[in-house]
């Protein structure tokens, strides 16, 4: 059996709470909780496009 290995993006400027970021939240499908942080999105990942309300959502963010 072969192990799927969890996919990042980039070079986060928040690793330690990477777990949180919007990346992470797609992978493991938690599409209540992406829809909460995202709701109102002012700012955008530069690794993976995904959009967010607060840059600590994000890897690498950039405003709208």
């Amino acid at each position: 059996m072969v192990e799927k290995k969890r996919k990042t993006y980039g070079a986060c400027e928040g690793p330690e709470c990477h777990s949180d970021h919007l990346c992470v939240l797609m992978e493991r499908g938690l599409t209540e909780e992406i829809r909460r942080i995202s709701s109102r999105p002012a700012f955008a990942c530069r690794s993976c496009q995904a959009h967010a309300n607060e840059t600590g959502y994000l890897c690498d963010p950039q405003p709208l």
